[in-house]
């Protein structure tokens, strides 16, 4: 092998090592930001634009998903008597139970 060839393998050699041996630490740290709640960064939402491109079933389940959990207030109609109580804005949820 030529000094190129030993120089590539030795970087690669040094790499690996270092990797194997800062990986319990990038770990711990990885954890700690997830305990946190401060995982995440720049890149956090890409996922889900490979979603939309290469799984289009799973972004759907999740707008469905999203759309389902959303709850919009409900619109006043004109005979309401208003839903100021004691000086607050009041919203009553009706909980979707027809049988009750």
């Amino acid at each position: 092998m030529d000094a190129i060839g030993w120089l590539v393998l030795v970087a690669v050699s040094v790499t690996t090592v270092v990797l194997i041996a800062l990986a319990p630490r990038l770990k711990r740290e990885q954890l700690r930001k997830q305990l946190d709640g401060t995982a995440g960064g720049s890149l956090a939402g890409v996922g889900s634009g490979f979603d939309a491109v290469w799984r289009p079933s799973a972004e759907d389940a999740h707008a469905d998903w999203e759309a389902a959990v959303e709850m919009p207030a409900p619109a006043p109609t004109p005979g309401d008597k208003g839903r100021i109580e004691n000086g607050r804005l009041v919203i009553r949820v009706d909980d979707g139970d027809a049988s009750a």
